[in-house]
C-alpha cells in the first residue's frame, strides 16, 4: 500500500493565522435552534453529510468520522470531477461544540486543511462554521487564479446549506466571519 502524504509542510490547526502562502477563508451560517437541531447537526457532520449534502460523490469514505480516517470524494463542479483525498486529524466532541477537521493528502487539488464545526450558543442558536486554510496544489488550480477562490466560495455556500435536510430547518442565508487582512492572506507581520 502506498503511504499517503500530506501536501503541505506546517501542522494543521483549528485556530490561528494561516501559514505563509496560504489563504484563510472562514464562513458560518445559523442552521437552527435547540438541542435537537444541535444533536442532528453533530451526527450529520460525523457522517460526512456536509460533503455528501454538497454534491460530493463518495468513492471510499468510512461510515463515521474518526481521527486518522481517510476519505475520497469526487467533486461535481461543472464539467470537472476532481478527486479530493483527506485525512481527519481531529474530532471535536464537546457539550456545545462538535465536528472535525481534515487535511489534504497529496493528489488533492488544494494544499491545506479545513474544519467543519457546529456550535450551540447559550441561547440555543446552532451555527455551522467552516474554516479553510489552503492554497492551490494542482497545476490547473494555480492556473485558475482568482477563479479558484470563486470555486471555493461556491463550494462553501453548498457546504453551509448541506445540513438543512438533516436538521429539518431552513435557516437564513450564509454569513461571513470577519477575517483580518493578516490571516486572510496568510502572511505574518
Amino acid at each position: 500500500m502506498t503511504k499517503l502524504r500530506i501536501n503541505f509542510g506546517d501542522a494543521p490547526a483549528l485556530d490561528g493565522a494561516a501559514p505563509e502562502g496560504y489563504r484563510l477563508t472562514e464562513r458560518s451560517r445559523v442552521i437552527g435552534t435547540g438541542d435537537a437541531v444541535f444533536d442532528r447537526a453533530r451526527d450529520a457532520i460525523w457522517s460526512w453529510r456536509v460533503q455528501s449534502g454538497s454534491g460530493f460523490i463518495a468513492i471510499a469514505v468510512p461510515q463515521r468520522v474518526e481521527v486518522g480516517a481517510i476519505s475520497r470524494f469526487r467533486i461535481r463542479f461543472g464539467p470537472l470531477r476532481p478527486t479530493v483525498i483527506c485525512r481527519v486529524f481531529t474530532v471535536v466532541n464537546e457539550v456545545r461544540r462538535a465536528g472535525f477537521a481534515h487535511e489534504a493528502i497529496r493528489g488533492h487539488p488544494q494544499s491545506g486543511w479545513e474544519s467543519f464545526i457546529v456550535e450551540q450558543a447559550p441561547d440555543g442558536v446552532v451555527t455551522l462554521r467552516i474554516r479553510v486554510v489552503a492554497r492551490p496544489a494542482a497545476w490547473w488550480m494555480r492556473l485558475a487564479g482568482p477563479f479558484g477562490q470563486l470555486a471555493l466560495e461556491i463550494l462553501l455556500r453548498r457546504n453551509l446549506r448541506s445540513l438543512d435536510g438533516a436538521v429539518g430547518t431552513s435557516a437564513p442565508s450564509a454569513g461571513r466571519l470577519p477575517s483580518s487582512p493578516r490571516s486572510r492572506a496568510g502572511h505574518r507581520h
